[in-house]
């Protein structure tokens, strides 16, 4: 394997830490809307959409959804990227 190839995986991999921390940072976040909205523990379904909608039109969460928008968009650009090389 040469060292563009390897820079690139290492560069792939970079990429997908970071959209999996935005990820997981965001699913955390949108459960603990939903935990502040009902009071229970487990919320259901329902209230988790309800809890996507308001992170959705929050001014306050614009710039993580843009980076995770992004990250996601990076990602499939890589992955797509690296099938056709």
């Amino acid at each position: 394997m040469t060292w563009p190839i390897v820079l690139f995986f290492v560069l792939q991999g970079v990429i997908f830490l970071a959209w999996a921390a935005l990820a997981f940072r965001t699913l955390f976040h949108l459960r603990t809307l939903a935990v502040a909205e009902t009071g229970r523990i487990f919320p259901g379904p329902l209230t988790f959409l309800g809890a996507v909608s308001g992170w959705l039109r929050d001014p306050d969460e614009a710039l993580p959804r843009r980076l995770l928008a992004g990250m996601t968009f990076l990602l499939f650009a890589l992955a797509g990227i690296s099938s056709v090389a």
